[in-house]
C-alpha cells in the first residue's frame, strides 16, 4: 500500500479525491455489550483444524520450540518440529484423547452473566471503533479475566487480560478472524517463581481447515520392530 500510494502521489496529473470511506458511528456501552453477547451466542469453533505455534518460555527454564497440531473434536495431535532451532527427525508425536481446545473464544471470553463489565472507552482502528471494558466476575475463580477488547464490526474479543491466583500470574491473548472462524493468535502470560519471574508467549500461525483429517492422524507411531534373533544354521561343506 504505501508504494501504491508514493506511485499515486507522483503523477503528473492528480485525480480526484475519493470519498472518505463511511466509519462505523460509535455505540453506547449499553449497545455493544447487547451485540457482543449475541455475538458470543453464534459464535462456532472449528471442528476441524490444523495449525502451527512457537513456544517461547524464560524464568523456571530457557525453551524455544515450534510444533504443528492436528485437531479433531477433542482428539489432538501435537508435533513438537524444532527445539532451540534444531529441527526433530522425526519429529516428537504426542497424542491426545478427550482434550479440549484451551484457547478458543467460547471458552475464554467474559460473559455478562458471569462478568460485570465497566466501560473504559474507545479505541480508533482504522475505519471503525473498537470498545475496552474492564470486567469483575461475579464468582471468584483460580482463573479471572480482567480486561477485554470488543471488536466494533463483529463483537467479538479481540483482546483478553486475564490474571491468576497462583502465583501472581497474568497474561493477555489476542485473537482475530481467519477465513470465518475468529482464531487465537498470540497467548502471552508472567508469572511469579522462587528466582524471578516466569515468562511464557504462543504465537499461533498457518491455519487451515479441513473437511476432515485421516483417521491415522491420531494413531501414536510405532517403532519398527527390532529384527528376531535366530540361530545360524552351519552350511553343509563338501567332503566333511
Amino acid at each position: 500500500r504505501v508504494i501504491a500510494t508514493l506511485l499515486l502521489l507522483a503523477q503528473i496529473v492528480v485525480a480526484p479525491a475519493a470519498p472518505a470511506a463511511a466509519a462505523f458511528p460509535e455505540l453506547a456501552p449499553a449497545a455493544v455489550l447487547q451485540r457482543y453477547a449475541a455475538a458470543l451466542q453464534k459464535v462456532r469453533d472449528p471442528e476441524v483444524i490444523t495449525f502451527d505455534y512457537k513456544l517461547e518460555q524464560t524464568g523456571l527454564r530457557t525453551a524455544l520450540q515450534t510444533h504443528r497440531v492436528f485437531r479433531s473434536g477433542n482428539d489432538e495431535r501435537d508435533e513438537t518440529l524444532t527445539v532451540d532451532g534444531k529441527r526433530l527427525s522425526p519429529p516428537k508425536v504426542r497424542i491426545f484423547r478427550g482434550r479440549r481446545n484451551r484457547y478458543t473464544v467460547g471458552l475464554l471470553a467474559p460473559r455478562p452473566a458471569e462478568y460485570a463489565f465497566a466501560y473504559i472507552g474507545p479505541r480508533k482502528d482504522g475505519h471503525h471503533v473498537d470498545y475496552l471494558f474492564r470486567v469483575t466476575p461475579t464468582i471468584i475463580s483460580p482463573f479471572i479475566v480482567t480486561d477485554v477488547a470488543i471488536d466494533g464490526v463483529r463483537f467479538l474479543p479481540l483482546s483478553i487480560g486475564f490474571s491468576t491466583v497462583s502465583n501472581d500470574g497474568s497474561g493477555t491473548i489476542t485473537f482475530g478472524l481467519n477465513t470465518r472462524w475468529w482464531v487465537p493468535y498470540v497467548a502471552q502470560a508472567r508469572a511469579a517463581v522462587a528466582n524471578g519471574t516466569a515468562t511464557e508467549r504462543l504465537t499461533f500461525y498457518t491455519y487451515r481447515f479441513p473437511l476432515t483429517l485421516p483417521g491415522s492422524t491420531f494413531s501414536q507411531a510405532r517403532r519398527p520392530a527390532a529384527p528376531k534373533r535366530t540361530t545360524p544354521v552351519p552350511v553343509p561343506v563338501p567332503g566333511l
